[in-house]
């Protein structure tokens, strides 16, 4: 598994700490499905679909849950590609935070419902668009390891 951080801690700062897990999947186009939401400053963000761990569960649980909350999909997590750890600080709420993610690849099974969550759009991105869309260069980093793994 690779490992890699974004960003430093600064001295003297409070972070919020903040585990997530995160799929990364390709159709048969090798399109990666991620999904857009609008940001408090108005403008839409583009991320890798899953997010934090609630109440123990496990990565797969938190993949399998949250592509289907945000995006209607049903996966099977399959293989933990990374480990990432990055410092980002959030300008509208003026958050610090120290996020740990485990970024999985995961087989996508279909498109079963609709978004549960309240702005959240599916839509599916090549290689190329990915490097241009994502919110977060370590996301962008993330699939490019999946896709060396993979041999993509």
């Amino acid at each position: 598994m690779l490992e890699k951080t974004f960003g430093s801690r600064k001295a003297n700062t409070i972070y919020q700490e903040r585990v997530g897990a995160y799929g990364i999947g390709f159709d048969h186009e090798q399109k990666i499905p991620v999904v857009m939401t609008p940001l408090l400053d108005g403008r839409t963000g583009c991320f890798l679909p899953g997010g934090g761990i609630e109440h123990n569960e496990t990565h797969a649980a938190c993949i399998i849950r949250e592509c289907l909350e945000e995006a209607g999909l049903h996966v099977i997590p399959r293989e933990l590609i990374c480990k990432i750890d990055y410092y980002h600080f959030i300008e509208q709420t003026r958050t610090n935070i120290y996020g740990i993610g485990y970024f999985y690849t995961m087989e996508i099974k279909g498109v079963v419902s609709e978004p549960t969550e309240k702005d959240s759009v599916l839509t599916w991105l090549t290689l190329a668009e990915v490097k241009e869309r994502l919110f977060f260069p370590h996301q962008i980093w993330a699939v490019e390891q999946a896709f060396q793994h993979h041999g993509r």
